[in-house]
């Protein structure tokens, strides 16, 4: 790995935006790929970068998942898990065989829309039905096999009702968790877990690891709506830095 490939001012740029990312899971429970995948898809495909940060992702979690069961709430999680696990194959499917500018179009255009709705201050009026859920979960799953994003459809779903910013956050989590399993067959399955892939991982490891620690730090200690609004603002920032016409 370190020649030819190698270079150390691309590995630091990645570990910048590895470190953001992993502030960002800790605090909020979503958005790393948000962060990681534009940047180490620009530096090393995003057949790297998305399961690069699958395996960093799924194994700093564990404990933070682990403590989320208690709280979150199971018949919103399930469907949304369900929906998801449907679709993921679908999105690595993607992933291998597609280029994925007009997908990045799309599901960036509609991240902002929806942030935009949500910033107006529209709520849930009712409970989500099943079917709603399991939509969600679908446009989740999808996004997250060929772009690692699984967050923009659920978080926007979860802060568009009434729960807790602790519930949302246990949610995410335990989601993540359910997911993980789906998205590692799918990944292995489709040969993404290349001897590149799991050496970056293993030196982004440390990097996340510190980063997911500080941002879980910060998450107690900032007001609801400090929460609700500053996740929809890092959603719009993330769309737009995401879009196709940047790259």
């Amino acid at each position: 790995m370190m020649a030819p490939d190698f270079a150390w001012d691309r590995f630091l740029l990645t570990a910048m935006a590895t470190a953001l990312a992993g502030m960002l899971r800790g605090f909020s429970g979503f958005g790393p790929a948000m962060v990681f995948t534009p940047v180490a898809s620009a530096i090393y495909g995003p057949t790297a970068a998305v399961p690069i940060l699958f395996l960093i992702d799924a194994l700093l979690s564990l404990p933070i998942v682990a403590r989320s069961v208690r709280h979150c709430r199971w018949r919103e999680v399930l469907p949304i898990s369900a929906g998801a696990a449907v679709t993921i194959p679908l999105g690595v499917w993607v992933l291998v065989q597609t280029d994925p500018t007009l997908l990045r179009w799309i599901l960036c255009l509609t991240i902002l829309l929806a942030v935009g709705a949500l910033a107006s201050g529209w709520r849930y009026s009712a409970e989500p039905s099943v079917a709603t859920a399991l939509g969600a979960g679908g446009l989740s799953g999808f996004g997250g096999g060929f772009a690692g994003l699984y967050g923009p459809p659920i978080i926007l779903f979860w802060l568009g009702g009434r729960s807790a910013a602790a519930t949302i956050r246990a949610n995410i989590f335990v989601y993540f968790g359910l997911v993980t399993v789906v998205a590692g067959v799918a990944f292995w399955y489709s040969g993404l877990f290349t001897a590149e892939v799991m050496t970056l991982a293993l030196f982004l490891m440390p990097v996340y690891g510190v980063a997911l620690w500080v941002g879980s730090l910060g998450f107690g200690r900032a007001p609801e709506a400090v929460y609700r609004y500053g996740a929809l603002l890092l959603c719009a920032l993330a769309a737009l830095g995401g879009l196709p016409l940047w790259s």
